[in-house]
């Protein structure tokens, strides 16, 4: 392979800019280094390849000027080979338990055999357990002489407090695309490969700052024989860019035509969405104004990113977020492994789902606002909710699920118009209101009797309620369109409700009052098989705030 053939083997030859690899060299050259190293950073940045570096140097017996080794004495080429014995690389996510770490600490006590030290490289240390990690503590912190530990990871946060404290920590970055450009033309001189300076660029921004990735796709291209363009282009960050561009403008049909390439070409559905999703974050953190330490991609893709994130508000994305990962959920049980990818992008896309408002920041007039004084947090939006036909008998009224329909309340109408209804008149069938309730859900006429109208304000009763609880299922969209309903009825507009806390102490509720307040007390229509109805209700809509 490529990226171990040319894999480099002194500080001086790590052609990214990393101040820490300078600090080491430093240190090695002052005999000052430290007992424990904790080295920080994405993958294919360089840990593992610094770490050797640094066991090197400890243990050359020509140590260079500049804190380089020799890489011609014995102890150069054994650890250059992987036969050096007191250099022990242990891989922590196969070897991650308390047996391990044991074994480790009773080994540790022997003087080194071969060298002047003992070096443990621990690579993928946040993957060890919680039992492991304890166990380490006291090594790392006194560790016997001539013994140096370097801990490599590319989670930071999983790694322990108490482990970090007792490392010197270098956070490695990610290169940029010259860097990796450079790297790559040394590669594909070694190999005598033709390319063009274009097409190791293509690589460079496919690789998303990785220099192994970057080597990796140079021998497929170079060994395969193949265009770069087609190995490529659908993986690299234009691609994605492309995707979210459609995305953005609701061209459905030409992000479908991204998802079916992807799959057409044989790349992995769940990578390839695992990608954009990524893509997606770091856009979300861009928007959100965290860090550029934050964000997992090159300074090239994050230029080309923050351009593309002024296009889009905060609340795109983190609905388009939230869609495309219960797709990638879906992906692997999937039968059809593209269709939740293509429903994902149809449901983003869609306008009737309500994503044209989430595109453009919105002016206040236009963006959801709560409504009143005494109504705070009661927002207004469109919703798709399953709306209920009511006609009047001699008894009463009888409820049927009708069909599926778009409702819309108007803020502006809210604010402005009248009340649709005097409130003297709902005042004065209030009565006949909660009796009617009876005939459709006694749940809502347990409610309805423990809050009291006090105003109307447009199409809104303003009611008093005792209990959050009250407030929470009077304002749900369920409860919302049987009041509707109810209203049209006895008051002759189909009004909704807005509550507020009364100030008053909260009555205690009686027995009979609590078991009113659950779905068990549902009214089924004729025809419907109630039972199963219960069962899917379970009864047990919370009745506490």
């Amino acid at each position: 392979m490529y990226y171990t053939k040319y894999r480099p083997q002194k500080f001086s030859e790590m052609k990214h800019t990393n101040e820490y690899a300078e600090l080491m060299a430093k240190q090695v050259q002052s005999g000052k280094t430290a007992h424990a190293y904790l080295l920080v950073g994405p993958r294919g940045t360089g840990k593992t390849t610094v770490a050797r570096i640094l066991a090197k140097s400890l243990n050359c017996s020509k140590l260079k000027a500049n804190g380089d080794p020799c890489d011609k004495c014995s102890n150069c080429v054994s650890i250059k080979e992987g036969s050096f014995i007191d250099l022990i690389e242990i891989d922590a996510a196969s070897n991650r338990g308390i047996d391990d770490i044991r074994d480790l600490k009773d080994k540790i006590r022997l003087a080194p055999t071969m060298g002047k030290n003992k070096v443990y490289i621990i690579d993928e240390v946040h993957m060890l357990t919680t039992e492991a990690f304890n166990a380490l503590l006291k090594t790392l912190e006194e560790p016997p002489s001539k013994t140096t530990f370097i801990l490599c990871t590319t989670e930071e946060h999983k790694v322990p407090a108490t482990i970090k404290s007792r490392c010197q920590t270098f956070k490695f970055k990610r290169p940029t695309i010259k860097q990796i450009v450079a790297v790559l033309k040394e590669v594909a001189q070694g190999e005598d490969i033709k390319i063009s300076e274009d097409d190791l660029t293509k690589i460079a921004e496919a690789s998303m700052g990785d220099y192994r990735g970057a080597s990796v796709l140079l021998e497929q291209v170079h060994e395969g024989d193949v265009n770069v363009d087609t190995l490529l282009s659908l993986s690299s960050k234009k691609k994605y860019v492309e995707c979210v561009g459609y995305l953005l403008d609701s061209k459905v049909s030409n992000a479908l035509d991204i998802v079916s390439e992807v799959y057409h070409e044989g790349i992995d559905l769940y990578v390839w969405v695992g990608e954009l999703l990524k893509y997606l974050r770091t856009m979300l953190f861009i928007k959100s104004g965290v860090s550029d330490a934050m964000t997992d991609v090159t300074a090239e893709v994050l230029e080309e990113v923050e351009e593309q994130a002024k296009k889009v508000n905060t609340k795109w994305l983190v609905r388009a977020t939230n869609i495309l990962l219960e797709a990638h959920k879906n992906i692997r049980s999937s039968f059809i492994p593209q269709l939740p990818v293509e429903i994902a992008v149809v449901e983003i896309c869609s306008k009737d789902s309500g994503s044209e408002d989430f595109k453009k920041d919105k002016t206040p007039e236009d963006s959801p606002t709560s409504i009143g004084s005494r109504g705070k947090g009661i927002t207004l939006s469109k919703e798709e909710e399953t709306t209920v036909e009511f006609t009047k008998t001699k008894k009463g009224i009888v409820s049927g699920v009708k069909k599926v329909v778009k409702s819309e309340v108007s803020v502006k109408s809210v604010k402005n118009d009248k009340p649709l209804v005097p409130f003297k008149d709902v005042k004065s069938k209030w009565e006949k209101f909660v009796k009617d309730s009876k005939e459709l859900n006694h749940s809502l006429t347990a409610l309805l009797n423990l809050c009291k109208p006090v105003d109307v304000e447009g199409k809104f009763v303003v009611v008093e309620v005792f209990y959050p609880f009250h407030k929470e299922r009077l304002e749900s969209a369920r409860t919302r369109k049987l009041i509707e309903g109810l209203s049209d009825s006895v008051f002759g507009q189909p009004l909704s409700f807005k509550c507020v806390l009364s100030d008053e102490k909260p009555k205690k509720l009686k027995k009979s009052e609590l078991e009113a307040l659950t779905d068990l007390n549902v009214i089924v229509p004729s025809g419907v098989d109630g039972k199963s109805i219960i069962e899917a209700f379970d009864g047990g809509l919370p009745i506490v705030g």
